[in-house]
């Protein structure tokens, strides 16, 4: 269910989520440290549900309300983003570097992809978007990744 990364890994992205937290003025709750070291162990883009999941196990009065509150501060914290892959559960990204998404469309395992000197020009007779500025990209691909071939 849970990806394992190397321990020295999970500790980094722990203080990493601790120090940004920090910053950023959020207190450290005990339910928020449940759920940071959920999302440290992760080794995917997870979804509340499977937060959930996995915290009650170690904190059996956590409610799936409190875990969703605390996504959405972690959210407007900038120490998350969302990642709204269609379906019926939006997915966390704790990965905050430039980059896109390789989804798998046999499996449904989602991979990060970093792409060098991606330029796109839009076609503006096309596009009906008017002044619009756009801020940010986010690409999906889309194929069978490697486990399922």
């Amino acid at each position: 269910m849970y990806g394992k990364r190397p321990m020295t890994e999970n500790k980094d992205n722990l203080q990493k989520l601790i120090s940004l937290s920090k910053v950023k003025g959020l207190k450290l709750t005990p339910q928020r440290m449940v759920i940071f070291r959920i999302l440290s162990d992760a080794n995917k883009h997870i979804t509340v549900d499977e937060i959930y999941q996995k915290a009650i196990e170690e904190y059996p009065m956590l409610s799936l309300a409190t875990v969703y509150r605390n996504m959405e501060q972690m959210v407007e914290a900038n120490l998350l983003k969302h990642l709204d892959l269609g379906g019926s559960s939006i997915r966390y990204d704790t990965n905050l570097e430039e980059h896109h998404h390789f989804v798998c469309t046999k499996c449904g395992k989602v991979a990060d992809v970093y792409l060098n000197d991606v330029k796109y020009k839009m076609d503006s007779r096309r596009s009906n978007l008017g002044k619009a500025k756009i801020n940010s990209l986010d690409l999906h691909l889309q194929g069978i990744c490697g486990e399922c071939l």
